[in-house]
């Protein structure tokens, strides 16, 4: 099989791989594109394993990426929220990915991992490799890989548990009758639909209108979509609200005149929205576009 082939194929697998190691879209598709030039420069024919080869470049890659990166975001301006990955049903990425693991819930959650601990869960935990195979793409011994994930289970046990949440038929109607509240200005059923202790989170890297903090309790957070929707109301061209698939979830893409200005997507649990991601920072939306939506 040639190279390109292989490429072709697991593309959508090593980009859900750095994906979900790094939260950002970006750094995800240069990293799988950097092991693609890589691999071109080398022999691999003679290697017998294709996909772990390639998977062990992309989670090398990723840890060493976030080493790197940490430092960048803790002095960043704001909470930091993953970049918005928008699915649609013919990207071949839809096949692969599932809502499991892409969560904004479980990003954020992954944050707080070291990059070896990071690793070996999203290996196991949600692309269910064996200790053998993670132990060949990590270079550590079967163990220590045991040990790891052993140690993130329990040190952080909503991990575990936001990686598989029931489900919830009701969703969706969940946050269709939030955007129609949110372009109706009805603040009152906005508020039927929050948890008290609903937290909301911003990410305007610095550039735009953000909260400096993470919002806490439903007053508060009524009070912040308040100066959203007046902001919008007060507007020369009032933004549009669209329903699109953000990481796997019903979300809203709110489209000024010419580009999208915000990504917005929700923690359902038990029949109410718990959490709220607002994700404005320019430089996070550049991959969004109108074309398809």
């Amino acid at each position: 099989m040639v190279l390109q082939d292989l490429y072709c194929q697991y593309k959508p697998l090593l980009f859900t791989i750095a994906y979900r190691m790094l939260g950002t879209v970006s750094d995800a598709e240069d990293i799988v594109h950097d092991v693609y030039i890589q691999a071109s420069e080398k022999t691999i024919e003679h290697i017998e394993k294709k996909k772990a080869y390639l998977c062990k470049m992309v989670t090398n890659k990723c840890i060493d990426h976030l080493k790197s990166a940490r430092n960048n975001r803790q002095v960043y301006t704001g909470p930091w929220l993953p970049e918005p990955l928008i699915l649609q049903e013919n990207d071949p990425i839809h096949e692969v990915i599932k809502e499991e693991g892409v969560s904004f819930a479980i990003l954020l959650l992954f944050e707080k991992l070291k990059p070896m601990e990071r690793a070996v869960f999203i290996l196991r935990e949600v692309l269910d490799y064996d200790y053998p195979a993670i132990s060949q793409i990590l270079n550590c011994s079967v163990p220590n890989c045991r040990k790891i994930l052993s140690r993130v289970k329990n040190k952080f046990p909503l991990i575990t548990e936001e990686l598989k949440p029931a489900f919830d038929p009701k969703k969706d109607e969940i946050i269709q009758t939030f955007v129609i509240a949110l372009q109706q200005g009805n603040i009152q059923t906005i508020e039927q639909l929050l948890y008290q202790d609903v937290t909301l989170y911003s990410d305007g890297g610095g550039k735009v209108y953000a909260a400096l903090k993470p919002v806490f309790s439903k007053g508060l957070v009524i009070r912040f979509i308040n100066n959203l929707m007046s902001q919008n109301r007060n507007a020369e061209e009032p933004a549009i609200v669209q329903m699109v698939n953000v990481n796997g979830q019903a979300g809203l893409l709110v489209m000024g005149a010419d580009q999208v200005k915000t990504v917005i997507c929700f923690h359902v649990k038990d029949g109410r929205i718990s959490d709220i991601y607002i994700v404005r920072n320019p430089d996070k939306l550049t991959h969004v576009s109108f074309k398809g939506l």
